[in-house]
């Protein structure tokens, strides 16, 4: 990573230790990148580093794998992305604090490319991320401040939330 996008991603995340994390682990991904879990049609979590205050997760996208439509609860997230393309599909949601089935609509799509940032800074923001390549799988580097414990994911047909714990598939643990 040069030092102009080292500054660039220092801006976007707004904060100088969330900056030098990502940078750390974006620079070391050729030392981790063949320990990522490949799960066939889905996506691996591998946590590579943790503080109280924040994780540093690297998520391997099988080709055509897709998320459930989901937030990231009370977590901030930044993507960086480090390998293939993933598709981005925002939703809104009308009220989030009802029971019940929500009324949700299909918003923003984006395209997140290599190199690309793209961040959640709230627990109602509701997407759903997948990787539409055939053959190709994608990886992305993910800090959530605070680390996810738990978060909600979306029916697509029912529109009927619930919440999920968090978890990783492997944890290397950087030091």
């Amino acid at each position: 990573m040069t030092s102009d996008s080292s500054t660039a991603l220092a801006q976007i995340l707004g904060d100088e230790t969330f900056a030098a994390a990502m940078k750390r682990f974006a620079d070391a991904f050729p030392a981790y990148r063949e320990h990522l879990p490949r799960i066939p049609y889905a996506y691996s979590r591998t946590r590579l580093f943790a503080t109280p205050a924040f994780e540093i997760i690297a998520m391997s996208w099988a080709p055509q794998s897709i998320s459930p439509i989901h937030d990231h609860g009370p977590s901030r997230c930044w993507v960086l992305m480090l390998e293939g393309t993933l598709d981005v599909q925002n939703f809104t949601c009308s009220d989030p604090a009802r029971d019940g089935p929500l009324e949700i609509a299909a918003t923003q799509r984006l395209t997140l490319r290599s190199g690309d940032v793209d961040h959640r800074l709230g627990p109602s923001e509701l997407h759903r991320v997948g990787n539409p390549h055939a053959t190709d799988r994608a990886v992305s580097l993910q800090l959530y401040a605070a680390p996810l414990s738990t978060y909600c994911v979306v029916d697509a047909r029912s529109h009927v939330r619930r919440t999920v714990t968090a978890a990783c598939n492997l944890d290397l643990g950087f030091d």
